[in-house]
């Protein structure tokens, strides 16, 4: 039995609301998801019910949230398969993720060491790559990536061989936010090892859209933020093989990082992941956290994958017989090969801006114009204005991808 999206929508408050006394029509989860009842009565009841430090004190509300932060830690491990809880860093954000992820490299231990990434990446995998080359602290290889999205594991592996053996670390998307393509992971993950390199996946636009096994894919880092998962906003993860957060250092150093301190120079440090999370944490949103991997598992990753297969089969076809060639779609031409997003290029007829601001007014679609924060993708593909991005996830119906077309159909007819 498929999806039922009708029932799935009753979970989400903000659909139940009118705008100008219309529903609203949201495709905008690829920036950020709406929340089910299910994950906003769990942050209520934090504030509400027992607010308290985890950890630290022996009275009653510290010790539920104990019990409740490290519970939503190995929620989160068994739902994307880690072998450990002690595997799962809790971070802001994917960016913050990437970040702490490429501290696995040791650039200061082994010298000079390559980051290996491709030119679609949101910028959370490319700027600071591009800031540690500038410095002279890395070498930085970027994989020139066409407008299909199809990755080329030829040219990857050429590139992969001339880096130094044990000394370099793949950084890439898993899903463009951008193309809507998905990488063959497994085969990566083949090609790093096979020179004892690290693979890092920005799994932003893939966690939350199908099932994740990270032992399956023998993935080392895999970063992803909650907010586009139905989760709360400010909370991300790092998986990360045990063996590589042991060596790994801290981006942030503080109370919770250490065992022991004696001043001036003996500081002890916790293991993983504890020595990552230094300071007060989110405790709301990390339990929040684990009631969404809860509500995502209990929907089904198996059938919100195939609902947004349906979702980008409609979308494509149905834009592809209404306006032809007067827009470009980005990434594979196969539907079946996309992620339930598309940006789209108007070929500069029309601002996509402008487009992004209609939708809003004539039919309250509310979904994303602009850079998608891969403004160098967009300047090499002479993408200048930028492009018009829906996305759609579980709480979407085909009647609605049918209307976004319709109107888009409708503003070309009234504007081009």
């Amino acid at each position: 039995m498929g999806l039922d999206v009708n029932k799935v929508r009753t979970d989400f408050p903000a659909l139940h609301q009118l705008k100008d006394g219309k529903p609203i029509i949201y495709a905008d989860s690829a920036c950020m998801a709406l929340k089910p009842q299910q994950v906003i009565d769990a942050l209520v009841a934090y504030y509400t019910e027992y607010t308290a430090c985890a950890g630290r004190s022996p009275h009653a509300f510290s010790l539920k949230t104990t019990r409740l932060y490290d519970d939503a830690r190995k929620d989160l491990a068994r739902f994307i398969n880690a072998k450990n809880p002690a595997e799962i860093v809790w971070v802001r954000n994917t960016t913050e993720a990437l970040n702490l992820g490429s501290h696995c490299l040791s650039l200061e231990e082994n010298g000079k060491g390559t980051i290996i990434t491709t030119s679609e990446s949101h910028n959370s995998n490319l700027v600071k790559w591009v800031r540690l080359h500038n410095l002279g602290k890395i070498e930085l290889k970027i994989m020139e990536m066409p407008l299909t999205g199809m990755f080329n594991l030829e040219e990857f592996t050429e590139i992969v061989e001339k880096c130094e053996e044990g000394n370099f670390l793949a950084s890439l998307n898993h899903t463009s936010n951008v193309t809507a393509a998905h990488i063959p992971e497994t085969e990566i993950a083949q090609i790093v090892h096979e020179r004892d390199g690290i693979l890092q996946l920005d799994a932003a636009q893939s966690f939350p859209h199908r099932p994740i096994d990270v032992q399956k894919m023998e993935v080392d880092l895999f970063a992803a933020s909650m907010h586009k998962a139905c989760g709360p906003t400010g909370m991300g993860f790092l998986y990360g093989r045990y063996d590589l957060l042991e060596k790994t250092e801290p981006l942030i150093l503080g109370g919770e990082t250490v065992s022991d301190v004696h001043y001036p120079h003996d500081i002890k440090l916790l293991s993983p992941p504890t020595k990552f999370e230094a300071g007060l944490q989110n405790y709301a949103g990390a339990i929040a956290s684990g009631a969404t991997v809860e509500y995502l598992a209990s929907v089904g990753m198996d059938k919100i994958q195939s609902h947004e297969k349906l979702l980008s089969r409609t979308m494509i076809n149905n834009l592809r017989e209404t306006l032809g060639n007067k827009i470009h779609i980005l990434g594979p031409e196969n539907p079946e090969q996309r992620a339930a997003l598309a940006a789209i290029d108007l070929k500069g007829q029309i601002n996509p801006h402008e487009v992004a601001i209609l939708m809003d007014e004539m039919k309250n679609i509310f979904l994303r114009s602009g850079f998608h924060c891969t403004h160098a993708f967009h300047h090499e593909k002479h993408l200048d204005v930028g492009t018009l991005r829906p996305s759609w996830y579980l709480y979407n119906t085909v009647e609605e991808v049918n209307i976004f077309v319709e109107t888009l159909q409708e503003i070309f007819d009234i504007m081009a």
